[in-house]
């Protein structure tokens, strides 16, 4: 059982019927022990089993001869498809009886057990080991691969021993061939010695079933590195495809020991079989587009083949090794059938392939030359080697070195040609690029005398289009300021007759109040009339105090039909400073007017040199009131938020810098503008203001009035919680012209 599953089934393929049988070769089996033998001993007689679950039953005490007559006599190293006593269901018990000579009694042995099943492992009614779970259901039942982990094994003093297995069968195992379920359970007893021998033979075996593993897989990424290069060549993606079934196979088997649970040992081991025999057609379909043969009814025969060998492999109780043996001939003689076929039609190099299999074939005849007649020497060590490992090691790799070999030689081969190839396409591409040099500077002469022609062309273009956008920016800002006008208009009628209405009734009720202070009041005496008289003052003062905003409003209203009647957006000379203070003016009052417990500072500072700017004060007044009414929101904010010494104040500063432009500084130390909205406070319908105190255009349409009205520039610096300044800069009357002529 230390021997390696991939070894078996390549190597033993062929050689399967000539080999001897594991059974011939066990020692055999003694009801008394007299000595414990080198090699070890195979307990795989004088065994009995009975069906049910009595602890009783591993007491040596109830092993008497009534009680053995109920035992039936079992081999449990048959498959459990070859004992009808064991039920598929349920728990029973397998009894080791044996006598111990006196010089081996009070002894410690190792005892190692293979199983396919669960159990509990009973020495003299002692448990020792418990492999797996188990359980009256099947469903309970979980299996284990003990692998012959070594078990301390310490013989009584008396002379008989009892050694009693109580096992659990999964009936999953009944359905697979006896290849992948060979036996029920196999217990071996070993010396110390034995047993550090065994674990080397083991070491022996994965150490070379991983190095296949490590060839196999680099060979893979080999050629797929070179199909990859070259994908023309399909015969290497066949090949890197072969040479990964090989590695997956190799891998599977070199860890198959590892794995201890049954279900995923079964799938690992059928998978190794799988990839094997999938791996050998991929071989001969590597070797197909390598000869150039055309494929038919022998390739796709194999795949056949491959499908029913496997399924009678996993699942045939009878033929054994005897469906995979036969596909890896059918597959082996098609291999060679193309490697004689190459070189019958003159194909050199395809003696590499031959002389691999050759090699193989070599060694393989050697390897079952001494395991029929000589089984001795496959345990021997050369260069601390064993002797079977230097003949199957080779083996496995020569056909595949082979293959490798004869691909790399035709990869260098094309390699080569490609080389010839393209110094040849580099000749060629020098002719071409001088001639196409030569055309090239003739069409630059051409283009060069059509660039002159176009640019003149395009001068002429330009000047008639820049009239153009004059005139239409004009017409624009014409219609614009048109439109403005009447909407302006509009509403200062509409507002003017409730305004009319307010004042009228505040005149009204003045009069009434003055009647009641020279008539009915008189009539009243004492504290009533004196109560009287002040709430009639006060309400006099009140209705004054409307009378006077009324008449303001009315004053502003009229101000506003007067802009609209106005020049609709003409440019004249105007004097900044006494618009920027009365916008200031109106802006504030007009805050107090709907927030009388308001107040704040209003600092100007005019540039008194500034003289006339040509502009329409019509649109930049709207642009300063927009800016003055965000300036006092932003400080009445703050004011909210009762900070210890804080003062609203809003700073008005014109200058004439030293380019010519002007500016007009409007700044207020309000709550600022966050960064995260600093980028968007110019683009139209964007308000930071609650629902219903903005609408997000006032912005928007002064950037538009000083940018493209006037050719100017709006920017804005803030500090958040501390201060914000816009910045209104408007050039001369000659900078404003062209930058009118290239902003449409």
């Amino acid at each position: 059982m230390t021997c390696s599953r991939s070894l078996k089934a390549l190597l033993y393929l062929l050689l399967a019927c000539l080999a001897p049988s594991a059974a011939a070769a066990r020692p055999t089996p003694v009801p008394t022990l007299r000595h414990m033998p080198a090699t070890g001993l195979v307990l795989d007689q004088g065994w009995t089993y009975r069906p049910g679950d009595d602890p009783r039953w591993a007491l040596p005490a109830t092993a008497t001869a009534a009680d053995a007559r109920q035992w039936q006599p079992i081999n449990p190293g048959l498959s459990p498809r070859r004992l009808p006593q064991v039920p598929r269901a349920g728990i029973g018990w397998l009894r080791l009886r044996f006598r111990v000579a006196p010089a081996l009694r009070g002894q410690a042995l190792t005892l190692g057990i293979f199983q396919y099943a669960a159990s509990e492992v009973y020495f003299n009614g002692r448990l020792l080991r418990r492999y797996g779970t188990l359980g009256p259901n099947p469903r309970q039942v979980l299996p284990y691969w003990p692998d012959g982990q070594p078990i301390e094994l310490r013989l009584g003093e008396g002379a008989e021993q009892v050694l009693a297995i109580r096992l659990a069968q999964w009936p999953p195992f009944f359905v697979f061939s006896d290849f992948f379920v060979p036996f029920l359970l196999q217990a071996r007893l070993d010396g110390v010695p034995q047993l550090m021998q065994n674990f080397q033979h083991e070491a022996t075996y994965k150490t070379a079933d991983m190095l296949l593993f490590g060839a196999f897989l680099l060979l893979s990424m080999l050629h797929l590195a070179f199909y990859l290069y070259n994908t023309a060549q399909r015969a290497n993606l066949y090949f890197a495809f072969y040479t990964l079934a090989q590695a997956c196979s190799f891998c599977c088997t070199g860890f198959l020991d590892e794995v201890r649970r049954m279900d995923v040992r079964l799938a690992v081991d059928i998978l190794s079989y799988v990839a094997l025999q999938t791996g050998g057609i991929l071989a001969v379909r590597a070797l197909y587009s390598l000869f150039g043969v055309r494929r038919g009814l022998i390739y796709y025969g194999l795949w056949a083949a491959n499908g029913i060998s496997l399924l009678l492999l996993t699942f045939s109780n009878r033929l054994s090794w005897y469906p995979t043996v036969g596909f890896m001939v059918l597959v082996t003689a098609e291999q060679l059938r193309l490697t004689l076929g190459a070189l019958r039609q003159t194909k050199r190099a395809a003696g590499i392939i031959a002389a691999g299999f050759g090699l193989a074939l070599l060694l393989l005849l050697t390897f079952g030359y001494l395991a029929r007649f000589q089984p001795q020497v496959l345990g021997r060590e050369l260069l601390s080697i064993p002797v079977h490992t230097l003949l199957t090691f080779p083996a496995f790799l020569s056909p595949v070195l082979a293959i490798s070999l004869f691909l790399a030689r035709r990869f260098a081969i094309d390699s080569r040609l490609l080389t010839i190839k393209l110094a040849q396409v580099r000749r060629l591409s020098a002719q071409t690029s001088a001639q196409q040099q030569e055309k090239q500077e003739l069409l630059a002469r051409q283009n060069e005398t059509l660039e002159q022609l176009v640019q003149q062309r395009t001068a002429a273009l330009q000047l008639s289009l820049t009239n153009l956008q004059n005139a239409q920016h004009q017409l624009i800002q014409a219609e614009k300021m048109a439109s403005l006008g009447e909407l302006t208009a509009g509403i200062a009628h509409e507002i003017q007759n409730p305004l009319n209405f307010v004042t009228n009734f505040a005149d009204v009720a003045m009069e009434l109040l003055k009647e009641l202070k020279e008539g009915p009041l008189l009539a009243l005496a004492g504290q009533e009339k004196q109560g009287a008289t002040a709430l009639v003052e006060e309400l006099t003062e009140d209705l004054d105090r409307i009378t006077y905003h009324g008449r303001r409003a009315d004053g502003i209203v009229k101000g506003m039909l007067q802009h609209s009647r106005a020049g609709r957006g003409e440019r004249q000379p105007t004097d900044l400073n006494a618009l920027a203070d009365e916008f200031l003016r109106l802006a504030y009052h007009g805050l107090r007017a709907k927030h009388p417990d308001f107040n704040a500072t209003l600092t100007t500072r005019f540039d008194q040199g500034l003289g006339r700017i040509t502009v329409s004060a019509q649109e930049l007044g709207r642009v300063l009131l927009n800016l003055f009414n965000n300036a006092f929101y932003a400080v009445q904010q703050r004011q909210k938020l009762a900070q210890p010494g804080y003062r609203p104040e809003v700073c008005v500063t014109t200058q004439r810098q030293p380019d010519g432009r002007v500016a007009i500084r409007v700044r207020d130390n309000g709550l600022g503008i966050p960064a995260a909205v600093r980028q968007k406070i110019f683009q139209p319908f964007f308000t930071t203001k609650p629902p219903g105190e903005g609408t997000g255009l006032g912005l928007s349409l002064s950037y538009d009035i000083v940018t493209k009205g006037h050719g100017g520039t709006l920017t804005v610096a803030t500090q958040e919680g501390d201060y914000t300044e816009f910045t209104v800069s408007l050039p001369t009357e000659n900078e404003q012209f062209q930058a009118l002529t290239f902003s449409v």
